[in-house]
């Protein structure tokens, strides 16, 4: 053998083993390759182990190789799209199925609504869903001082509406005050209009009813009869207190010699609510309003 053709060789075999060498490292890769879930598809020692044959047969093929990791990376990308579109549906659906504003005008009596009848027609009973609140003046006189207070005040009021037949007699309150609970706090603000029983209009809503000047004055009792009295209400037209007086201290048994602020049941200006004071053994009558 010349020395050219045994340089030769050797030159062949070194370039062998530096081939079986590559192709080793590569098996070794490709058997830690990340799969879908972040994990590994083979532990080192097995791609250590791999067959050089089939290393050889993928490093040989790079398009192969390429299209599988191509179509690895569609798969995640799938799967992402998919968990996205999930949690986005799951977050409008959460939102759809949250509780739903009463609407006033669909005809359903909804949250604080007291009426719906569907329509906007003036003088129906129904006002921006509050119904007419009805008011009367009693029929009957007390002395202020033998109220029971607030609360015998409202049930005085309720005895009333429920002889005379009236419609929820048992949600009467008087308008009536103390130095620390106002006519204010105890009644219920209405969108809807205070009527008379009679059917007359009084005021088109709280605010009106508390503005100083009502559309008729509150002089019929429970009954459909005119009562042109004094009324106890210990209260200015604005639903405020009228401090300066004693109450009658606070309506009760002890407050026989004291003095408490009174309305004016034929007045339809701010002197309905107040326009002196009485002395609390005197005789007078109370406003009864619906809630």
């Amino acid at each position: 053998m010349s020395a050219t053709h045994y340089i030769v060789r050797s030159c062949e075999a070194l370039a062998a083993r530096f081939i079986v060498a590559m192709l080793h490292v590569d098996a070794i890769l490709l058997g830690c390759a990340p799969d879908e879930a972040g994990g590994t598809t083979a532990s080192a020692e097995t791609g250590s182990n791999a067959s050089i044959d089939d290393a050889a047969s993928d490093h040989s093929n790079p398009d192969a190789s390429m299209d599988s990791a191509s179509s690895t990376g569609l798969s995640l990308d799938t799967t992402s799209y998919s968990t996205s579109t999930s949690m986005e549906s799951s977050s409008t659906s959460s939102e759809n199925t949250g509780a739903l504003d009463p609407v006033c005008g669909n005809g359903i009596v909804e949250d604080d609504e007291t009426c719906d009848d569907g329509n906007t027609i003036p003088g129906d009973g129904c006002q921006e869903c509050a119904k007419d609140s009805i008011v009367f003046v009693s029929s009957e006189y007390y002395q202020g001082y033998t109220l029971q207070g607030l609360y015998g005040a409202d049930q005085r009021c309720r005895s009333l509406a429920g002889k005379a037949g009236l419609p929820n007699h048992l949600t009467y309150k008087a308008w009536l005050s103390t130095p620390t609970t106002s006519v204010v706090q105890r009644l219920l603000h209405s969108k809807g209009r205070y009527v008379l029983v009679n059917g007359l209009v009084v005021a088109q809503n709280w605010e009106a009813l508390i503005s100083g000047v009502l559309e008729n004055p509150i002089l019929v009792d429970e009954m459909s009869q005119t009562k042109d009295d004094a009324v106890w209400t210990g209260t200015f037209f604005n639903g405020e207190p009228a401090l300066g007086s004693e109450f009658c201290d606070n309506w009760e048994d002890s407050g026989a010699l004291g003095h408490a602020g009174v309305g004016s049941s034929m007045s339809v200006d701010a002197n309905w609510s107040f326009f002196s004071h009485g002395q609390c053994g005197s005789e007078a009558r109370l406003y009864c309003f619906e809630q």
